[in-house]
C-alpha cells in the first residue's frame, strides 16, 4: 500500500490493511495541505497518497477534506472521489469591515472541529486519527483527542508548513512526502532554455513575462499552467534561476531572471548551455551585454546559445582611465551632427516590451556631449 514509511514517532501500530481490522479516521485541511503543496513543490496535493497513507494505520472509518470548494479548481473534488475522501463544501462567511474592506472568514476549520470530536465520541472503535494539516490552531483539539479521549493522533503536513507545537501536542507525526521528479524539473529547465531562446532581438527575460508565457513551452501533464508561476518562484529559491538588475533601452533600470548555468541541475538538463549574460556574478558595467546582444545569440530552434560572438568575463576587465581616455578620442575624431533621440517606445507595464532594446542599439553609459570646434 505504498512505499512511504513514517518519520520519527510515526510507526504504524496497526500495519496494512490487510493484517489489521483496526480502523482510522482520516480528516484533512483541504485549503491549509493544497497551498502548502503549491508553495512548496510548486504542484497539486495528492489524494491518493493520502489514502495509502491512512491504509498504513488500518481501515479508512472515515475520509473526509474539508474547504470552501468554491475556492479550488472542480478538478480537485473529482481526485478527492477518486481517493475516497469526502469534499465537505462550506462557504467561507464574507464581511466588510467599516472602512468597507472585505474580510473573509473561514467556516470549514470550526466544522472539521465539530466533526472530528463527534466522530471520537459515536465511534470509539476508531483509535487513531490522522489530521492532515499544519495549523497550531488545532492545537486544543489534538490535545483532547489525545488526553481526554485516549485516542492516538498522527500529524501528516506538508514539510515546512507544519507547526512545531501542533507535532509536540500529538506525539507523532507521518508528513507528506511529495516525490520531486527530478525530471520534471529538467523539462521546466529546458522550457525555460526554449522561452529564453524564441526571445526577439532586444527583449530579456522577467520574472512575471516568464511566469506568464511559459505554459507555450511546457505540456500540461509535466505541469499545470496554475502552477507555472510557483515553480519559478521555487527555482529562485533554490538558485536554479537568478536574478541581475540591467537597463534597458530606454535608460530604465530592470530585473532580469536568468538560468543559472552553474546550477547541476542546468548542467545536467542542458548540457553545455552558455548564458553570457551571467557569469555567476552580478557585473553593474556590462556592455552590450544580455539578451537580444551582440553577445548573445539564439538558436530558435533548440533554445540554446551559440558559441558566436560570445564575450568572456576577461573582455568586461578593463581601466577606467582608459575609457574615458577612449572616449575623450571619439567625440575630438567625430565630425557628423548629434541627431535628435528618437521618442521611446510605449511602455506596458504588463508585458515585457519596456525591456526592448531596438536591434543593434548598444546600451548607453551616458549622455553624449557636443562636438568641439
Amino acid at each position: 500500500m505504498g512505499d512511504e514509511s513514517g518519520s520519527v514517532g510515526s510507526s504504524p501500530e496497526g500495519g496494512t490493511a490487510g493484517g489489521t481490522n483496526s480502523e482510522v479516521a482520516a480528516f484533512v485541511d483541504f485549503e491549509n495541505i493544497r497551498y502548502s503543496t503549491i508553495n512548496s513543490f510548486g504542484r497539486e496535493p495528492d489524494p491518493i497518497a493520502w489514502r495509502d497513507k491512512a491504509l498504513k494505520y488500518g481501515l479508512m472509518a472515515v475520509a473526509r477534506a474539508y474547504a470552501d470548494f468554491d475556492q479550488h479548481p472542480p478538478a480537485v473534488r473529482m481526485r478527492l472521489d477518486v481517493a475516497g475522501f469526502e469534499a465537505q463544501h462550506y462557504p467561507a462567511k464574507r464581511t466588510s469591515d467599516a472602512s468597507g474592506r472585505e474580510k473573509i472568514q473561514s467556516r470549514a476549520d470550526l466544522n472539521f472541529v465539530v466533526d472530528v470530536i463527534n466522530t471520537a465520541l459515536t465511534r470509539p472503535d476508531v483509535k487513531t486519527f490522522l489530521l492532515f494539516t499544519g495549523d497550531k490552531d488545532f492545537i486544543r483539539l489534538v490535545t483532547t483527542l489525545r488526553n481526554r479521549l485516549g485516542k492516538r493522533v498522527v500529524i501528516c503536513g506538508v514539510p515546512g508548513s507544519v507547526s512545531p507545537d501542533l507535532v509536540a501536542a500529538a506525539g507523532s507525526e507521518d508528513p507528506l512526502q511529495v516525490a520531486q521528479s527530478a525530471d520534471v524539473d529538467k523539462q521546466v529547465v529546458r522550457a525555460i532554455a526554449n522561452y529564453v531562446g524564441q526571445l526577439h532581438d532586444g527583449f530579456v527575460p522577467t520574472q512575471s513575462h516568464m511566469s506568464r508565457t511559459l505554459w507555450r513551452f511546457l505540456d500540461r501533464t509535466v505541469l499545470p499552467s496554475e502552477h507555472i508561476e510557483a515553480k519559478v518562484m521555487e527555482f529562485l529559491r533554490k538558485g536554479i534561476l537568478t536574478k541581475r538588475q540591467t537597463i534597458n533601452g530606454q535608460g530604465q533600470e530592470l530585473v532580469t531572471t536568468e538560468i543559472n548555468i552553474s546550477h547541476p541541475l542546468v548542467r545536467e538538463a542542458i548540457p553545455g548551455y552558455l548564458n553570457p549574460s551571467y557569469d555567476g556574478l552580478p557585473r553593474e558595467d556590462d556592455e552590450e551585454d544580455g539578451y537580444g546582444l551582440n553577445g548573445y545569440q539564439a538558436n530558435t530552434e533548440t533554445g540554446m546559445e551559440t558559441e558566436s560572438n560570445l564575450e568572456t568575463a576577461d573582455d568586461y576587465d578593463y581601466d577606467e582611465e582608459e575609457e574615458e581616455e577612449e572616449d575623450d578620442e571619439e567625440v575630438e575624431e567625430e565630425s557628423t551632427p548629434v541627431l535628435a533621440e528618437e521618442p521611446p517606445l510605449p511602455l506596458d507595464p504588463e508585458d515585457n516590451r519596456g525591456n526592448l532594446l531596438r536591434p543593434g542599439e548598444a546600451r548607453l553609459r551616458r549622455a553624449p556631449t557636443a562636438s568641439r570646434s
